[in-house]
């Protein structure tokens, strides 16, 4: 594909990052070779796999770029591949996806008619294809994400162009301009919630996040954490970074209270289920990190555009446990939660 006229505006540049990909790797990229009416490079970031997928990737579509790293450094790998990419778009896509067939053209028409931002397509459960993955991600104001719809069937109550929190880093489409303007992956997240952040950012530089539900795409999700304590730690850890170091000084200490509140009633719940010493190791590596969440903070508090009174507007007050998760969590989660949220959404207009 990289043979053809790089001087098509729509030639895009599909990033991919594998460690231990298997099989699932080779069916990600077998569909994408199927996409139509589009030119494309596939950029393969391999994190050191040791079952050889990679090469197998590259043996069977030699057309694919492929860089081979000597360690696993998680979804940051995706840097390299920015560095390479030559396409006007950029696609971040999970190795344990499926796309369709004009999955590509659906994205690339929805950019050139809604503006710059960041699109995400719908998203559908690989090995239940009636079932949704994400039809939207959004953004609790305490600083959690959540994949609206997650385990729910599709009966088409999803089909609506719409502005979202964020894009799934399952697959986002952009524009190579939109990247360079909110930057490369924080070397900070090795995995889970890099997504939520670089939405996060992109809303301190006024870009949107929208859910394109013309386009469709199917998603294994977690194949290798599942849910797990290590995914938990990793979810847990990377929220407190996020709004650390993504809300102004200011907006933490007015909220900070509230905080704490949901965070004593967190740990003894999740203590109760097995996974306290994870919420432990997660403060600690936090404290471990300041010193890079300060310089991070630093870096993205000088060069945002607009206040947290104006990004929260993009925020919700709502969280939606999936589904299949649900035996994790009493009922009335979400409304201790909801209540929480527009309180420090107050707070934060203040």
């Amino acid at each position: 594909m990289e043979s053809k006229e790089l001087k098509n505006e729509s030639y895009v540049s599909i990033i991919i990052v594998n460690f231990n990909g298997g099989n699932i790797l080779q069916e990600c990229v077998d569909s994408i070779f199927q996409t139509v009416k589009r030119s494309f490079e596939i950029i393969l970031i391999d994190n050191n796999s040791s079952d050889n997928s990679h090469l197998k990737c590259k043996e069977n579509f030699p057309e694919i770029k492929l860089i081979e790293n000597n360690e696993n450094i998680g979804l940051t790998a995706r840097n390299l591949g920015i560095e390479k990419a030559k396409g006007e778009f950029i696609v971040f896509l999970d190795s344990d996806t499926v796309v369709t067939v004009n999955w590509l053209e659906n994205l690339i028409k929805s950019f050139r008619e809604n503006g710059e931002g960041l699109y995400q397509p719908k998203l559908m459960e690989k090995n239940r294809p009636d079932v949704i993955n994400s039809a939207g991600n959004m953004i609790n104001i305490l600083g959690m994400g959540f994949s609206r719809g997650k385990g729910k069937k599709d009966e088409g109550q999803y089909e609506k162009f719409e502005e979202i929190g964020y894009t799934s880093g399952a697959c986002t489409f952009t524009s190579a301009k939109v990247v360079k303007k909110i930057g490369s992956i924080n070397k900070i997240f090795f995995s889970y919630h890099d997504d939520l952040d670089y939405g996060w950012r992109g809303w301190l530089q006024k870009i949107p996040s929208f859910y394109e539900p013309k386009s469709i795409v199917y998603h294994l999700g977690s194949p290798t954490l599942k849910w797990s304590g290590k995914k938990f730690y990793f979810l847990e850890r990377n929220r407190w970074i996020c709004l650390f170091y993504l809300y102004s000084t200011s907006t933490i200490i007015k909220i900070l209270p509230v905080l704490l509140f949901l965070e004593i009633g967190m740990f003894f719940y999740f203590l109760s289920k097995g996974f306290g010493c994870e919420k432990i190791k997660s403060l600690i590596s936090i404290y471990k990190l300041r010193n890079e969440i300060k310089e991070s903070k630093k870096e993205i508090q000088k060069s945002r555009i607009i206040s947290d009174k104006e990004v929260v507007e993009h925020f919700v007050d709502s969280f939606e446990l999936p589904l299949n998760l649900v035996q994790i969590s009493p009922n009335n989660t979400n409304k201790i939660i909801k209540l929480l949220s527009k309180f420090a959404r107050k707070i934060i207009k203040l």
